[in-house]
């Protein structure tokens, strides 16, 4: 009887397997009236040929947008320079002077970039207490980028002391 049962179902599976041939020439000319955009995806926009937004929110939603708190260390030129991408050739954005606060919000996957939000305002003003709040202190809902109201950018990760977090 199992020999009789593994019989049909292998007829079953042939008849089945050879009943309808498809050509992929066959589905080609319903999707050629997209060649412009296949996707239907729009346009990224970014500020620069090599710009690569901070991400915030990446510990979930539980977590604070941005884990960590930093401080500038000394850097060779005297400033560390901000970049707008994680990589030695990106557009120089800004400069930090050594002592300034930073939030340490994503890092790169070989830990040599750190992506950072900060109040360059408030650099020598923290003891008058006039500082900008970021954003970056409480949770939000999921990960994103970092929209304002203080600058972001990336600087490199052995440049910047961790204080907190």
């Amino acid at each position: 009887m199992n020999r009789t049962l593994l019989a049909a179902s292998i007829l079953c599976l042939a008849v089945t397997g050879c009943s309808e041939s498809t050509k992929v020439s066959d589905d080609l000319a319903d999707s050629s009236d997209y060649l412009d955009n296949p996707t239907g995806r729009a346009e990224r926009v970014v500020t620069g040929p090599s710009a690569k937004p901070v991400r915030i929110g990446e510990g979930g939603p539980r977590f604070d947008a941005c884990q960590s708190v930093g401080e500038v260390g000394g850097h060779v030129s005297g400033s560390l320079p901000v970049l707008s991408a994680p990589f030695d050739s990106a557009e120089k954005i800004d400069s930090l002077s050594p002592g300034q606060t930073v939030y340490v919000c994503t890092r790169s996957h070989d830990q040599q970039w750190f992506g950072i939000v900060y109040d360059k305002q408030s650099a020598g003003a923290t003891e008058a207490g006039s500082s900008v709040d970021c954003g970056v202190s409480s949770p939000v809902r999921a990960k994103r980028n970092y929209d304002g109201p203080c600058k972001s950018g990336w600087v490199e990760s052995l440049f910047v002391v961790l204080v907190a977090g």
